[in-house]
């Protein structure tokens, strides 16, 4: 029966790499995309729709989580997985950067769906919630660096939009590997109600809000310095185009690395962890920014992406620890993620016009600290870390109960 579970579980993580790679294999690209499938150089198109991307993910994660209060997360699921490969195969056969655009939007409707697979994990985890949310930023950013490493050969192709029917064949063998898998799902230990106290706690509007709130001055703050990091490295550091693509993957790299600290770490030290990796995230940010010597930078962005990673997957455990509908509270989460990837850009492209390429750098690491202080001022406050202490200890008490 373990092992059944076990072989699920690898299946649907299978599932997210595959996800997560058709999904970012041409996002370094889009600029040299739009000239060569369709002849626009204007890079303001890029910036439209890039930004119209995004607001559709802000837009639309909340709503799949609102339908999974309703119906079950597993056949939305499959519903999203096949609009997915559908619009995969529209996109494939787009005439005019209109129709791409229109399509992708479609696309994007239906992907979103993809963050159920991470709760519906999540959901039927037990106590290895904390196991799950480690092993999902490790294959998300394994699949990310592959993705990002082929993208380099799928732009040179003749006709870069055939990219979009292996994507779609993809989905399609995805939705029928998910059914087959969900099928099976009586392998899966039955997720325990929660106590109706720990139940209004979890969906208290209060808690969801600093959350939210948490989430996105973190994304924010970390995705400043992402616009244009190549050109700083290229300007500043003096690196290769190769080099500088190596670069702006450490983070990923270092994600992937720290897995099994996150992994490992007892959940009442989740608190003093965080708090470590939050100064060392705006310390690391602030001297990426200001160092000259490649050696020290290669080192405070190594240290960057232990942070980070550490950080991202605190706030999940979190959150996910309080039970409650996870496909609900994590919707949520991931607009507020994509409000924070959406305005970020925008406010890097006003501190290089207006300023220098280090600027993203110094701005990300105050913002980071304000983040920082928002944590210690609510969910790791004095008060808050005794509320989460209070609610496991319920859940567990629920579990042996039950």
């Amino acid at each position: 029966m373990y092992a059944g579970q076990r072989l699920n579980t690898i299946i649907l993580f299978s599932c997210i790499f595959l996800f997560v790679g058709t999904e970012v294999l041409l996002s370094p690209f889009y600029p040299q995309f739009f000239e060569k499938v369709f002849g626009i150089d204007d890079l303001s198109f890029t910036g439209m729709y890039v930004f119209l991307c995004r607001l559709t993910v802000v837009l639309i994660s909340p709503i799949w989580g609102l339908l999974a209060k309703r119906f079950d997360a597993k056949s939305l699921l499959l519903i999203g997985q096949t609009g997915t490969a559908l619009a995969c195969v529209l996109m494939a056969m787009s005439q005019t950067e209109q129709q791409f655009l229109i399509f992708s939007i479609c696309l994007l409707v239906f992907k979103s769906s993809y963050l159920l697979l991470y709760t519906i994990l999540i959901q039927h985890a037990g106590k290895a919630k904390k196991r799950v949310t480690g092993l999902y930023h490790a294959v998300f950013q394994s699949s990310v660096v592959v993705a990002t490493l082929a993208s380099s050969w799928v732009i040179q192709l003749d006709d870069p939009l055939v990219v979009f029917w292996w994507a779609a064949a993809l989905d399609a063998i995805q939705a029928i590997v998910c059914f087959l898998v969900f099928s099976r799902m009586s392998a899966f230990v039955a997720v325990a109600k929660e106590p109706e106290a720990i139940r209004k706690r979890v969906t208290g509007f209060g808690f969801l809000i600093k959350m939210a709130m948490i989430i996105f001055t973190l994304h924010f703050s970390v995705t400043l310095v992402r616009p244009f990091f190549t050109l700083f490295s290229e300007q500043e550091l003096h690196t290769s185009v190769f080099s500088s693509s190596l670069l702006f993957l450490v983070p990923s790299i270092m994600a992937v690395a720290a897995a099994p600290l996150i992994i490992k770490c007892r959940t009442e030290k989740l608190s003093s962890l965080y708090k470590i990796a939050g100064i060392i995230l705006a310390v690391s940010l602030l001297f990426q920014g200001i160092v000259t010597s490649l050696p020290l930078f290669v080192l405070f962005r190594c240290l960057f992406g232990l942070a980070l990673a550490i950080c991202q997957a605190s706030l999940e455990i979190v959150l996910f620890q309080r039970g409650g509908n996870v496909h609900y509270q994590y919707g949520i989460m991931s607009a507020f993620q994509n409000i924070g990837l959406l305005l970020a850009p925008l406010a890097a492209t006003f501190l290089v016009n207006n300023y220098t390429l280090q600027h993203p750098f110094l701005y990300a690491s105050v913002a980071i600290a304000v983040h920082l202080a928002l944590v210690l001022m609510t969910i790791y406050s004095k008060t808050g870390i005794q509320e989460e202490e209070k609610i496991v200890a319920e859940q567990e008490k629920q579990r042996y109960v039950g």
